[in-house]
């Protein structure tokens, strides 16, 4: 009998902890797809993962994202999962479409990064989550925010969006701050905010500008409602990260009540005997599938027939965002979401200790546990 050769899918990582590495979840969300869609007959051949994982912007370097982008592409990777990291995406881009061999599917929010051999499944998107913060703000009966933006490529194209969405939403914008896009400190930043008093605080940006500011904010002695983009998707990944983010409302991709998402957790936790709920297993099940479909539909087996055949992918059950989220591209489409709630705002707690669905652009959020269905004994995927 032949042997036959595994169907290579890269991941390119480029935002690493600060232990140098990633999320634990990644790759076994990852190989549960591919295990489960090849005991299905979906896939003819296996699938290899092939990881290059490096410090990209802001923290390291672009120089090193695009040698990880080369690297996969020597590897024989069919398709690359990432980068993550809007800066190191939009500056990536060219490499990716002059080559125009292998596509990427980028989580990044930029639009400005899309293109022929770039798709999007962004964990938000730049357009977008303002208007759903914004919508968020007022539904809780602010009036009036203050904008602290990271002085970054994504902070300004934030900021920009933020602005229109304030306006539409009939926010005033009383005070615009810019912080740094890493750690440094935020008590005169968040003390000309204050100078003002608004009924909250908006912060746009990649992230890592959000630590410190709680403790700023309770250095001044000022704590109104906070609010963030997906940054807040951090609190997922630390006891730290909740800290620095308690009592913030921001934009996730992690719903209890979506049946989908809820029914891969049980899987998972089936095989692998934990139970990461949160959203980023559930955005790995979403792209993967996705990756996994379009090798299985691609004739002949290259980079330009997966390219093809993720355009052909329609209406596919995603397990991220609130029930009734979808999945597909197409020949023009290259942003992977369908659905007003694809983002959802969770809240942290005041303590710290966890985070709980807020509201959705749709209106407010209350869902009982006892209300939650039980997936246990569904395998469908």
């Amino acid at each position: 009998m032949v042997d036959v050769t595994p169907a290579r899918i890269g991941l390119l990582i480029d935002h690493l902890d600060e232990n140098g590495g990633y999320d634990e979840n990644i790759v076994p969300a990852l190989q549960l797809v591919a295990d489960e869609y090849l005991q299905s007959g979906i896939l003819e051949r296996p699938i290899e993962f092939v990881v290059r994982a490096v410090q990209g912007l802001p923290n390291g370097t672009f120089r090193a994202v695009r040698d990880a982008f080369r690297e996969l592409v020597e590897q024989d990777a069919l398709v690359i999962f990432g980068p993550w990291v809007s800066e190191n995406g939009v500056a990536l881009r060219r490499y990716v479409e002059e080559l125009a061999e292998v596509p990427i599917i980028t989580m990044a929010a930029s639009e400005s990064m899309l293109g022929e051999w770039v798709f999007g499944l962004p964990a938000g998107s730049m357009e977008e989550e303002p208007i759903i913060m914004a919508t968020v703000a007022a539904l809780d009966g602010c009036r009036t925010v203050g904008l602290a933006f990271e002085d970054s490529l994504i902070g300004r194209e934030y900021l920009r969006t933020t602005r229109e969405a304030c306006r539409d939403t009939g926010l005033t914008i009383t005070a615009e701050v810019a912080i740094p896009q890493v750690k440094s400190e935020k008590r005169d930043a968040m003390s000309r905010l204050a100078a003002v008093k608004p009924d909250a605080i908006m912060h746009v940006g990649f992230g890592l500008g959000l630590i410190g500011m709680n403790a700023a904010l309770a250095d001044i002695g000022w704590m109104p409602r906070r609010y963030t983009t997906t940054a807040f998707e951090f609190a997922a990944t630390a006891q730290w990260w909740r800290e620095q983010l308690a009592g913030w409302t921001g934009l996730d991709q992690y719903d209890e009540r979506n049946v989908t998402g809820r029914a891969f957790i049980d899987r998972f936790e089936r095989v692998h005997d934990r139970r990461p709920e949160y959203f980023f297993p559930l955005y790995c099940y979403d792209v993967g599938r996705l990756m996994m479909t379009a090798i299985a539909g691609a004739r002949p087996l290259t980079g330009a027939a997966v390219k093809e055949a993720l355009e052909r992918i329609k209406m596919l059950p995603a397990a991220s965002g609130a029930p009734g989220t979808r999945l597909r591209f197409g020949k023009f489409i290259r942003h992977g979401w369908v659905g007003s709630e694809f983002l959802v705002a969770r809240r942290v707690l005041p303590d710290g200790s966890a985070s709980v669905l807020h509201a959705t652009i749709e209106g407010h959020v209350r869902v009982p546990s006892t209300q939650i269905p039980d997936t246990s004994d569904s395998d469908a995927y």
